[in-house]
């Protein structure tokens, strides 16, 4: 494969609960399935290098990585705001200034989600014409493809404006990335009347009837997973509330499932008998089956993953990295948001 075709992804090898084995594995995982990909490992290089074997990362594997040396890590623990000043030299901070300088198209990080986004839109800066970049989260539903949900928590006092940009991004990384076809946008709202929410939500229903998208009005929060809408915007504070309620009820389910069948010998024979059905249904509120949550409106790819992330959920996250450099959804967000939305160009009164 010409050079020219790789697109190279920067992965933060020490973020994560389970980083760096968890993170190696991942790599290994998405350099077989993409041939495409040249991955940056960043981290503490003594540590890496006696684990690229054990995790695979040799052979052809190795000709498409390469490690760039970060000592510092930025934990759980930490304050976000640590990577501009107290922890410039750790990997997040490191591997999203690969991105800046153009020896990267995206960067990945499973670590703390406030250092990422505060790497991410304090290095690389926002698109022009971008209020507040979003963070984007993709939710299983009862149809084929998932429902983009943001923003899931990069703001928490969000204003009308930053609303119909959110909805407008999510719409573009859902036809770009997830290849839904003029994907249906929604408003998350109290009733799915247009007198009912807050004036938040019934400003940015008004921004959004006036441009052409495919609106279809509020959402309510059901519409979330039964696939009514493919993408629903509402503000941070409200997104994220929703995004860790549905973390933990689709933990809540699978493991009542297990707890039933467990329960006795007819139900355990049941459970066999069921068992395809069974692990199709747990695959897809798998959280690590969508990989991670893209950081949209900011100068570069950003994939923010769980920090429970394991090997798959890594390799997902990259792959979601690779697509968005592939179909060039910054390119595609800025040009709709100029074109759609012209006085954003000029409205940093609203910021």
């Amino acid at each position: 494969m010409d050079a020219t075709s790789f697109y190279r992804i920067a992965l933060d090898v020490m973020g994560g609960d389970h980083a760096p084995y968890a993170t190696l594995d991942g790599a290994c995982l998405a350099l077989t399935n993409h041939p495409e990909l040249f991955l940056v490992l960043v981290g503490d290089e003594a540590k890496l290098l006696p684990l690229l074997k054990h995790h695979g990362l040799v052979g052809e594997l190795s000709s498409r990585m390469e490690i760039v040396h970060a000592p510092t890590v930025v934990t759980m623990e930490d304050k976000p705001t640590s990577v501009l000043k107290d922890k410039k030299d750790s990997s997040i901070r490191i591997a999203t200034q690969l991105v800046r300088e153009g020896k990267a198209d995206g960067v990945v990080s499973m670590g703390n989600t406030g250092a990422a986004m505060v790497a991410s839109v304090v290095v690389l800066g926002t698109l022009d014409g971008v209020y507040r970049p979003c963070l984007a989260g993709v939710i299983p539903n009862m149809k084929s493809c998932p429902t983009v949900l943001l923003d899931v928590g990069a703001n928490v006092d969000s204003k009308p404006e930053h609303v119909a940009q959110f909805a407008l991004m999510g719409a573009i990384y859902a036809e770009e990335v997830l290849g839904v076809a003029r994907p249906r946008i929604g408003l998350l709202s109290v009733g799915e009347e247009d007198s009912k929410g807050n004036e938040t939500t019934r400003a940015a229903a008004a921004i959004l009837r006036e441009i052409e998208i495919n609106f279809g009005g509020n959402a309510e929060g059901r519409d979330i997973w039964n696939g009514n809408f493919d993408v629903v915007a509402c503000d941070g504070f409200v997104g994220n509330v929703v995004l860790k309620s549905s973390e933990a009820l689709a933990e809540g389910i699978v493991r009542g499932l297990r707890d039933s069948i467990n329960q006795s010998l007819r139900a355990k024979i049941g459970g066999l008998l069921a068992k395809s059905a069974m692990k199709r249904f747990m695959k897809k509120l798998d959280y690590a089956e969508y990989g991670g949550a893209p950081l949209l409106g900011v100068k570069g790819v950003s994939i923010i993953g769980h920090g429970r992330s394991d090997g798959r959920a890594v390799a997902n996250a990259i792959r979601a990295a690779l697509r968005a450099c592939e179909h060039k959804v910054n390119e595609h967000i800025q040009e709709s948001i100029h074109r759609m939305l012209p006085a954003s160009t000029t409205g940093s009164d609203i910021r």
